[in-house]
Formats: C-alpha cells, sequence, structure tokens
C-alpha cells in the first residue's frame, strides 16, 4: 500500500497504519484487532471509513474476517524480518543479567503484542500532537535561533517553569537538554566518577542501570527495598561511605515496583546528601505518569547544595522514538556542561522547538490527564483480574503510577519456568533476575500494561493467568 500520507482519503490512511503496525511486527499473526466501534472511537472517524479501511486490508491479503470474531491478523513476518541487521554480541564488561537485558532490547521485544511493550502507541494523542507541532516547526522553514549546546532556550525556560510548580527552583541556564534520559544519567556518571569507582542503586531497579555501569567500568553496590523505597538504616550508611561515589534514586513511581517515597523521606535523603557530600542522581522520568493529583515532590527540591542530579525525558508519554530529556546538575553544571558541548557540539533543534510547542499549546495539560488516568484504568483492571483468579498465589506491589506491575509469583514457580511456559505472541514480561546483578527476584516479574484497556490486554492475562495455574 506504500508510505502514508496525510493527503489520501482517511479510510486509506488507516488501513496503511494499521499495515505499517503489522509489517513492522507490533500487531502479529492471530491477534485480533480491536472492533470497529471501538477503532472509529479511537481514529475519530465514522464506522464507515473504519469498514472501508478493513476491506481494503482483507483484499490485500493483510488481515481475514472471521465470522463471530471479527478481523483477525493473517499476515507473519519472514524470519529475517525478525533479526538486526547485524549479529549483537554484549560487550564482555557486562555482568550477565545486563548482557540478557541489553540484548532483548536490541533484538526488540521477544513478544509483539503491543499491550504489554514499555512503547507508548504513535497514535496516542499526545504523540501525534507533538508530530504535529513537528511538522509545523519544519514547514514553517523557522529562521534558527542562536543556541548553545545546552540547548533551546525557550524549553529549558518552560522546563525550569515546570519544575518550579514542584517547588524546585532551578534556573533555565542551570538546565541541560539531552537525547534523552539514559544519555543524561550517563553524562552524570562520566562527571561524578572513574573507573572502578561504586555507585550504590536500590533493588530491584531498572536494568538499564547495570548496563551503563557495565560499560564505564563502574561497580554496583545493591541496597535493598521495601514497599516505602530504599531501606533507610542502610542508604544512609552507603552515603556515609567514602568509598560510594554516587547514588541513583528513582523515588517517583519507581521502575519496575511503581513506590513513591513519602516528601519526608526525600527530605532525609537530601539533608545525607549534604551531610556526606554524596552526590545523589535522581530520576524523576515516571513522574508525569502518577496516577493521582500532580507531579509527586522531588529529592531536589529539598537539596540547598547542589549535592542532587535531577535526569528525566519525555519518552514515556510521548513514546521512546522521541530523544529528548533534560539534566539539573546542581552544583555539578560547569562539568556537565562542558562535557556534554565537547561529546555533542549541537542538539536536536527542531525536536525541541516541537515539544516547546507542544507544552506552550491549549492540549499538553489535558492529554496528558487524560492519558493518565489510561494508564491507572488499564493497570487497575489488569491487578484486580490477577487477584480475582489467582487470590494470595501471587502479590502485587501497590503502585502508585507507571505501566509496570511488579510481581511475585508463587514459591514453586520461577520467572524463567514461566517463560517457558507461555506464548509470547499473548504475553510478554521481563524476568525479575534482569532487576539485579545478584541472583535475586527470580519468582518476580514486571508486566507492562500499555493503555489503552482493549481485548487483546484481557486475553493476553487471561493467558498469563492459566500459564501459572497449570504450572501449580
Amino acid at each position: 500500500m506504500g508510505t502514508e500520507n496525510n493527503n489520501l482519503p482517511s479510510y486509506l490512511r488507516i488501513a496503511q497504519k494499521i499495515e505499517r503496525h503489522i509489517l513492522q511486527g507490533k500487531i502479529a499473526k492471530g491477534h485480533k484487532l480491536g472492533s470497529i466501534r471501538q477503532m472509529a472511537k479511537r481514529e475519530a472517524v465514522s464506522i464507515n471509513t473504519i469498514r472501508s479501511a478493513l476491506e481494503t486490508l482483507t483484499q490485500s491479503g493483510i488481515i481475514n474476517s472471521v465470522p463471530r470474531i471479527g478481523f483477525v491478523v493473517s499476515y507473519q513476518r519472514a524470519d529475517a524480518d525478525n533479526s538486526p541487521f547485524e549479529n549483537f554480541t554484549p560487550d564482555s564488561r557486562l555482568a550477565e543479567p545486563s548482557k540478557r537485558w541489553l540484548t532483548t532490547m536490541v533484538m526488540g521485544n521477544r513478544g509483539s503484542n503491543p499491550h504489554f511493550h514499555m512503547a507508548v502507541p504513535t497514535d496516542s494523542k499526545m504523540f501525534m500532537s507533538f508530530q504535529r507541532q513537528f511538522q509545523q516547526a519544519i514547514m514553517q522553514n523557522l529562521k534558527r535561533e542562536t543556541d548553545n549546546s545546552s540547548g533551546f532556550s525557550k524549553l529549558r525556560k518552560i522546563l525550569s517553569e515546570q519544575l518550579a510548580l514542584r517547588n524546585c527552583h532551578v534556573n533555565a541556564a542551570d538546565i541541560q537538554i539531552t537525547n534523552g534520559c539514559q544519555h543524561a544519567l550517563e553524562h552524570a556518571l562520566r562527571v561524578l566518577c572513574k573507573a572502578g569507582d561504586t555507585v550504590a542503586i536500590p533493588v530491584p531497579a531498572f536494568p538499564g542501570y547495570f548496563a551503563l555501569l557495565g560499560v564505564l567500568g563502574l561497580k554496583a553496590l545493591e541496597i535493598p527495598m521495601s514497599p516505602l523505597g530504599p531501606d533507610p538504616i542502610i542508604l544512609e550508611q552507603v552515603m556515609r561511605d567514602n568509598s560510594v561515589k554516587a547514588v541513583i534514586l528513582n523515588p517517583n513511581c519507581h521502575n519496575p515496583t511503581g513506590i513513591t517515597l513519602s516528601d519526608a523521606y526525600k527530605q532525609q535523603i537530601a539533608s545525607w546528601a549534604t551531610k556526606y557530600q554524596t552526590p545523589v542522581i535522581e530520576d524523576d522520568i515516571n513522574s508525569m505518569l502518577n496516577f493521582v493529583g500532580n507531579p509527586p515532590s522531588l529529592i531536589s527540591s529539598y537539596d540547598q547544595q547542589g549535592w542532587c542530579l535531577m535526569v528525566s525525558s519525555i519518552s514515556k508519554v510521548l513514546g521512546d522514538t522521541e530523544r529528548i530529556g533534560w539534566c539539573c546538575p546542581g552544583r555539578f553544571k560547569t562539568e556537565y556542561m562542558t562535557q556534554f558541548a565537547v561529546s555533542q557540539i549541537s542538539s536536536s533543534y527542531f525536536s525541541q522547538q516541537a515539544l516547546t510547542r507542544y507544552y506552550l499549546g491549549s492540549l499538553y495539560q489535558n492529554q496528558l490527564r487524560n492519558w493518565r488516568l489510561e494508564i491507572k484504568v488499564a493497570t487497575t483492571a489488569v491487578t484486580l483480574r490477577l487477584l480475582e483468579k489467582l487470590g494470595d498465589k501471587i502479590q502485587i506491589t501497590q503502585s502508585t503510577g507507571g505501566y509496570a506491575l511488579w510481581i511475585k509469583l508463587p514459591d514453586q514457580l520461577s520467572a524463567q519456568q514461566l517463560l517457558e511456559r507461555v506464548d509470547l505472541q499473548k504475553i510478554d514480561f521481563l524476568s525479575g533476575e534482569l532487576f539485579s546483578l545478584e541472583p535475586r527476584f527470580k519468582q518476580f516479574i514486571r508486566l507492562t500494561i500499555m493503555p489503552p484497556l482493549e481485548e487483546g490486554t484481557l486475553q493476553g492475562v487471561d493467558h498469563l493467568i492459566a500459564a501459572i495455574k497449570q504450572a501449580l
């Protein structure tokens, strides 16, 4: 059918979008598409337009109409389509869990069910609104303003204003725009540490932290967590230890548990950072996904001496294809911005321009509020379904926000055993072992629930429930 063209009739444009998702493997063979009414509502078009789009796809042989079921994907990607362009072998410096996680990331998610991937759908309203702003920024042929490697000044001003609403007062000139949160974190570690140094991380933790430490030649010191956050006695002992050069914390809507630290605990951590002069790298990437109220407070809000370096990104709301992040490097501003300028002389100007326009427009806050509600609805529905069918056989950490559910399996079942039992075209999850470098969390899984809540989501969850029951 070719590439998407906005000048085409609506039914052809929608058909092309569905076709593209199928060809990319985002919708697998045998997957049932949503109902015509659901699709019409999502695309904001008439039912007849959706019917025409589906008829076009049926004629091309990509989908089939199955009586009493609906439209089902019939196209299957060739094996070659599922392979990377080159064989990938992780760096030998990485620990085994980091190698497994990185291989999964580079090779792509093993399953192709989009309901369980940590990737915001490209047809979400927020993503499409941002893309419209990006197209306008390019098409208007704006004269590029004089800016430096720290990023687009208007975007930095908006970020400063947004942080001020959370009682975190950072001058716009003290914010560095980066290519995503992981990029911001990498530069923070390069500024604070040298090869052989130790960095403390509460576990379970985002596997990307460990992979980054491995590449930089840094050691990880793991701190146990409870439903209230990192163990406070151990955390203070670690921050008092001069051999620990930095602590990485994810205090809001923590990945993978969904935990948010109390304001009192955040204030205590900031005071320890100052008292012991131990830098805290605060990963704030998930705070916009909190279920209730405004984004939660920051550790950096209580930091008066600049020992906290806050990093974040837009990827969790606009999608991981949009690589815009930022860092507030505190007292390490000069070293951080100098290093960044040397490593990347220019910046993603038009993407930053588009994000600035989107933030300033009338749609952003309302769309974000609606998206957070969709996340809560989806994760709550899945949690209730799991607990209803499995009861006390499993435990699910109570989440305050984000896409992830941290689930403890029955004692006699490991995550690896469960992976061997499920059909990855129906359900996909990450083994808990990837969230630590030590042999921990073997009976845990991180289940990602990507809105909107659809029939395919519940079918996948039911498949997971059946697999767990069969294993017991």
